[in-house]
């Protein structure tokens, strides 16, 4: 029995140590950037790194990024001046833009259309509206510069607090991501079931040492959109909103009316891509296939929308 257990130790071993090196010698496993906490207390990508973002359980998606001296994935350094038209993108990671080359990133597809527009990406993954709005906020000097910004809004979840707090983020077995074989079952979503038995665990002990506290109809019940509401409101009161540079690029059909009606009542201006996402065949069409994020043909079209708002805003110069 126990030699029994000691070859399929063995072979356990040598099949992992060759998968090791298929995945290596194809480049299957996603290769993301190191982080590092910034001065002003914002996450960001370590300056000079440049890699393949890798996606899909086959290399389905297999980008180029590159991280510019400010710590985002851009082709552009970010220099703003008095003398010149620019615009800065600043959102979670549909705008950090590992899904596609940097060098075909919106940024880019918008200055192709602009001439003399100079485009900067502040994308970083997980950034929320509160982390959009601090890093503005923490750099003043810059974004006074800077002539338009536009802000992704994800109504879902970019609005669950009202104030910036640095999070830590903490991967998931950290050790074991030296190994390439681990990078690649943890994209190809192996690690699932584990994430969701920890949730599992979480919520059933918050319902047992909650069960003595009454019941849920005692509780008071949440209204999530105006929570939401009230969050912008906090955000925008502590932050700041330049209302005559800034707007909101979003999904109308995934955000409440109330909220839209709201800013439509402050004057504060929104770019809506939900019309022609749907126009153009919808999610099925606009991201990716084992993805949510945006395709290339999704990226064109928010680029477009983008380039339409700044065509406006440039015509009444």
């Amino acid at each position: 029995m126990i030699k029994l257990i000691k070859k399929l130790a063995l072979y356990a071993f040598l099949i992992a140590l060759v998968l090791e090196v298929l995945i290596r010698a194809f480049h299957l496993y996603n290769e993301l950037p190191q982080r590092y906490v910034a001065e002003d207390g914002i996450l960001k990508w370590v300056p000079g790194q440049q890699g393949y973002a890798v996606y899909g359980n086959r290399r389905q998606n297999f980008t180029e990024y590159k991280i510019n001296s400010s710590g985002y994935n851009s082709y552009r350094e970010f220099y703003p001046s008095d003398e010149k038209i620019e615009v800065a993108i600043i959102g979670d990671s549909y705008i950090e833009g590992f899904h596609q080359n940097y060098h075909n990133s919106i940024g880019k597809k918008i200055e192709g259309k602009l001439d003399g527009v100079e485009v900067f990406e502040y994308g970083h993954s997980s950034n929320d509206l509160a982390d959009q709005l601090y890093l503005i906020h923490a750099n003043e000097d810059i974004f006074d510069k800077v002539d338009y910004i536009i802000l992704y809004l994800k109504y879902e979840n970019d609005l669950l607090r009202s104030e910036y707090k640095f999070i830590k983020r903490t991967p998931l077995f950290p050790v074991l991501r030296h190994s390439k074989l681990v990078l690649y079952l943890l994209n190809i979503g192996m690690a699932d079931p584990v994430k969701k038995a920890h949730k599992s665990l979480i919520s059933i002990k918050d319902k047992i040492s909650g069960g003595t506290k009454g019941s849920d109809k005692e509780k008071p019940q949440i209204n999530i959109d105006s929570l939401y509401l009230e969050n912008f409101k906090g955000l925008v009161a502590k932050y700041g909103l330049n209302k005559a540079k800034t707007a909101l690029l979003l999904d109308s059909g995934a955000t409440d009316k109330n909220f839209l009606g709201y800013l439509n009542e402050q004057q504060i201006d929104f770019i809506d891509f939900a019309n022609s996402f749907e126009a153009a065949g919808g999610s099925r069409k606009t991201t990716l296939i084992y993805d949510r994020h945006w395709n290339n043909k999704g990226r064109e079209i928010v680029a477009d929308e983008i380039y339409g708002y700044l065509l406006k805003k440039l015509s009444k110069q």
